[in-house]
């Protein structure tokens, strides 16, 4: 088995595999560390989805899971192309993404550049969405934006604000909004359980814009790592 990995999804579908004795391998892009899988693990692209479908066919491959992250746009379309033209069983495992409760003020948008559109003028807005997608909001210069890093931030325009730290709980999180005199929140709808920064919005009455994910290829989705267990094993 080949697990295209990144997600803590991942990691606890690793866990299972080697649990249950099953020949399986981790690739990763080389963006997170591999150390905490307890199964193989590769590093680096394959060179699209060609070198995909030679990398399965060279090495055997029984079965491809997809368990990148939810806002992973090519590689699932890689990996479901690569499924079919090796002939190989193919599955996405994807956590479920978040849904709005009847008391929150959500805007649910296709991307990021909608959600940027979305911002009214004078805005003072909290974008969760990571550094690699503050493009979208390079032409918003009235608004003021902060930007939450986990790392030194690489130089910021001059209306974002760089904030390096890692979430809290709800009540840090409500805190922290209103410290910095947050109006707005935006977020991918990544899914899973860190939803503080919703919940402190919905605490404050703040709208948030949720960034729809990209849409997957068509294909066997499974949303828990168990139920992907029991396919790789409906596969023997």
């Amino acid at each position: 088995m080949l697990i295209l990995a990144g997600t803590t999804e991942a990691r606890l579908l690793a866990g299972l595999c080697a649990d249950r004795g099953i020949d399986a391998e981790v690739s990763l892009a080389g963006l997170v560390p591999g150390t905490d899988y307890p199964l193989p693990v590769r590093t680096g692209g394959f060179g699209g989805a060609e070198g995909l479908v030679r990398y399965l066919s060279a090495r055997g491959t029984a079965g491809l899971v997809d368990a990148t992250h939810p806002f992973a746009a090519a590689m699932p379309r890689h990996a479901a192309r690569a499924a079919t033209a090796a002939d190989v069983p193919h599955a996405m495992l994807k956590r479920p993404p978040w849904l709005p409760g009847p008391d929150e003020d959500w805007l649910e948008l296709s991307d990021l550049a909608a959600a940027a559109a979305a911002l009214p003028p004078g805005a003072r807005a909290f974008l969760a969405i990571g550094a690699g997608s503050l493009g979208a909001f390079a032409a918003r210069r009235d608004c003021r934006l902060v930007l939450r890093q986990m790392t030194a931030p690489r130089e910021l325009p001059a209306h974002v604000e760089a904030l390096v730290a890692r979430p809290g709980d709800r009540a840090a999180e409500r805190a922290l909004f209103r410290r910095l005199g947050i109006t707005h929140l935006v977020a991918k709808n990544s899914g899973g359980p860190a939803r503080a920064k919703l919940d402190a919005a919905r605490d404050l009455g703040l709208p948030v814009l949720m960034v729809a994910r990209p849409v997957l290829p068509p294909g066997r989705l499974f949303a828990a790592p168990g139920a992907v267990l029991d396919w790789i094993e409906g596969l023997a």
